[in-house]
């Protein structure tokens, strides 16, 4: 990287459990639509030459509008092109901030469906084994997103790269694990409106060589995101898009079991702000034609250390703070029945931190 009835449930785990991954809608990356996202544009003349490619994928061509954005949010370039009917656009995309050296996203927005790659080319040969192409993000992005291999090591250099995807300066949270699934470091950031952030594994994990995964979630807003990893002793670099993890009503609605992640602050049933569009999803399927006339149990579960009645009572407290969330965003209090389970129903044994983790959610059994 250049520059730095059958019985239904709905399960809703806590603390540091692992994620379903689940496709939020509108969050495909690589593919087509109407607005597309960059997230690390590099404008370095002497060193780099930078590409946008552009592609009509419905054969009708149109308008496109370009933004530049610095990482700290700020417009610093832009244009408009039209794309040909069933044609592309090959633009060198230092035009459009006249040649400044600098670092930030690349917005696109077009009057018709197109698909989008950045191309970073670097003009001594010498240093060719790092050119590279990044498929376009697609937006409005994704609450949440995961990376699912990230590589903590001195002598490799890697990088998460965010973007804030729609303009609303979210606070992100970034979540380290080892391939045990023990948390290995955490790390919140601010992203200026329309910026973005990096940030390197191996200064999370406090210098530890290790490989992983990371989840990356917001407290509101989208965002869209890749994985930059360079070696320079074995000469490759590498970046992915990272795939958004967000539950989505639509399929809450439809699937038996559901898991996502409610965090909750420690040894206390307030939810974190994090949690907050997970919840709203919740809501959304319960309230959806499907499930409008349903009723659910909403079961408390923890794992296994303390004594079993705090625990019993400590789960029926989050229980109810889950509850409360879901009648103030529209669900009937009458529809919600509460049940605190404690450590009594584990799904996996309570033998290591990860599993521990598994073990500590709220349930939404439809009855």
């Amino acid at each position: 990287m250049h520059q730095h009835a059958r019985v239904k449930r709905i399960v809703i785990m806590h603390a540091c459990a692992a994620f379903l991954l689940l496709a939020a809608a509108g969050s495909a990356y690589g593919q087509a639509g109407k607005y597309l996202i960059i997230n690390h544009f590099v404008s370095d003349p002497a060193v780099i030459e930078g590409h946008l490619v552009v592609s009509d994928v419905e054969g009708r061509g149109g308008a496109i509008n370009v933004h530049v954005y610095d990482e700290r949010g700020n417009v610093v370039g832009k244009a408009e092109e039209v794309i040909p009917a069933g044609g592309k656009l090959n633009i060198n995309a230092e035009k459009y901030v006249q040649g400044r050296k600098m670092v930030g996203t690349l917005r696109i927005r077009s009057t018709t469906n197109v698909a989008g790659q950045y191309w970073q080319f670097y003009k001594q040969s010498a240093q060719g084994w790092k050119n590279i192409a990044v498929p376009a993000a697609v937006g409005p992005g994704a609450t949440k997103l995961v990376c699912q291999h990230f590589v903590a090591d001195p002598a490799i250099e890697s990088y998460i790269v965010v973007a804030d995807a729609e303009g609303t300066a979210p606070t992100v949270y970034v979540e380290f694990y080892n391939d045990q699934g023990e948390l290995a470091g955490q790390h919140k950031v601010n992203i200026p409106k329309n910026g973005k952030f990096s940030i390197q594994p191996l200064d999370m994990v406090g210098g530890k060589k290790m490989t992983g995964v990371a989840y990356i979630q917001t407290e509101g807003g989208l965002i869209t995101g890749e994985y930059w990893q360079v070696s320079e002793k074995e000469k490759y670099q590498v970046a992915h898009a990272m795939q958004g993890s967000a539950p989505v009503a639509a399929v809450i609605e439809a699937e038996p079991l559901i898991r996502v992640q409610v965090q909750f602050d420690f040894d206390s049933d307030k939810i974190q702000k994090r949690s907050y569009a997970d919840l709203m999803e919740v809501a959304k399927a319960m309230k959806s034609d499907r499930n409008k006339d349903a009723r659910y149990e909403v079961g408390g579960h923890t794992d296994s250390v303390g004594k079993e009645e705090y625990n019993r009572k400590l789960s029926e407290r989050r229980a109810n703070a889950v509850k409360d969330f879901l009648v103030q965003s529209g669900v009937k209090a009458s529809r919600l029945l509460v049940v605190g389970y404690g450590p009594a129903q584990p799904l996996v044994p309570n033998d290591t931190p990860a599993h521990r983790a598994i073990n500590r959610r709220v349930e939404f059994k439809k009855l």
